[in-house]
């Protein structure tokens, strides 16, 4: 039987919670990594962030250059990279700390993801402040607060459960100018959740209006990531083709194609940029 948008949802959060309870436990690193590939690939990429942040908790509970965390993602960087960079982003969140203390070993792509981890968590778990009052922790600013409000537009997908209205609604009242962000995030969480009906992406599509290139690099980017971690859907290849006007086999290469053309500073930005072009 098909799982809808609302399905996934739930079972994505209760494997994430698995995960929590499971290290609760248990944190020998072997250990940890045999129970995280007893999950099946669609949402393994998953049980890998929910380690990550714990992870990331146990270091920075302890006032650690996260060495724990470094093992780990030394081990798993490659197929699930964003979802490990986002779960040390909900360790960062959950700490209510800023990591720029580690920036040293953080290449800037996985500084985006980090700050998009944190804009999830305090969406989830601060909502009123983050997604009510639309209030940003200090010092998040410039392209740290792109990635917080990419996170933050993952969340609203989730908090929507899919329904295109909903999530309109809940991206209108925020400033302008964190639109586009937003819906980049909200096609994030659209093409690596899964689930939609092609009406539903079309509507989608329609209703992210002036910001319809950062929603189909979302997507873009949830293809990149399914593709690294081997688990491509029937849903993801939906997603780029409704709404990338794209194969799934054509954008899995972005990822190289654009990141090897330089910036080393602002690395992610000038992806995001040429990939959002591609959209245009």
């Amino acid at each position: 039987m098909p799982r809808d948008v609302s399905m996934n949802i739930e079972y994505i959060q209760k494997l994430f919670l698995a995960v929590q309870n499971y290290m609760q436990h248990n944190h020998d690193l072997e250990n940890v990594i045999s129970f995280l590939d007893s999950e099946p690939p669609e949402f393994r990429s998953i049980a890998y962030e929910s380690a990550s942040m714990e992870l990331g908790i146990d270091d920075l509970s302890k006032g650690t250059q996260l060495n724990e965390w470094s093992k780990f993602y030394f081990h798993a960087g490659e197929m699930h990279s964003f979802h490990l960079d986002i779960g040390l982003g909900w360790a960062y969140g959950k700490r209510e700390i800023l990591p720029d203390s580690n920036y040293e070993f953080m290449h800037p792509v996985m500084r985006w993801m980090v700050f998009d981890g944190m804009g999830y968590f305090n969406s989830l778990y601060r909502g009123r402040r983050t997604v009510k009052n639309h209030i940003v922790p200090e010092g998040i600013k410039g392209h740290d607060l792109q990635g917080f409000d990419e996170g933050i537009g993952r969340r609203l997908w989730y908090i929507a459960k899919g329904e295109v209205k909903i999530v309109t609604e809940l991206i209108q009242p925020f400033p302008i100018s964190r639109h586009p962000d937003l819906w980049r995030g909200v096609g994030i969480a659209c093409g690596y959740v899964g689930g939609s009906k092609q009406a539903d992406l079309e509507l989608l599509s329609k209703a992210s209006g002036e910001c319809k290139p950062q929603l189909s690099a979302g997507i873009a980017l949830a293809a990149i990531s399914r593709n690294a971690s081997n688990s491509e859907t029937d849903d993801i290849k939906t997603a780029c083709h409704v709404l990338c006007d794209m194969s799934f086999e054509e954008i899995k290469g972005y990822k190289n194609k654009i990141i090897d053309k330089g910036h080393p500073e602002d690395i992610y930005d000038h992806w995001i940029i040429q990939l959002e072009s591609e959209f245009a």
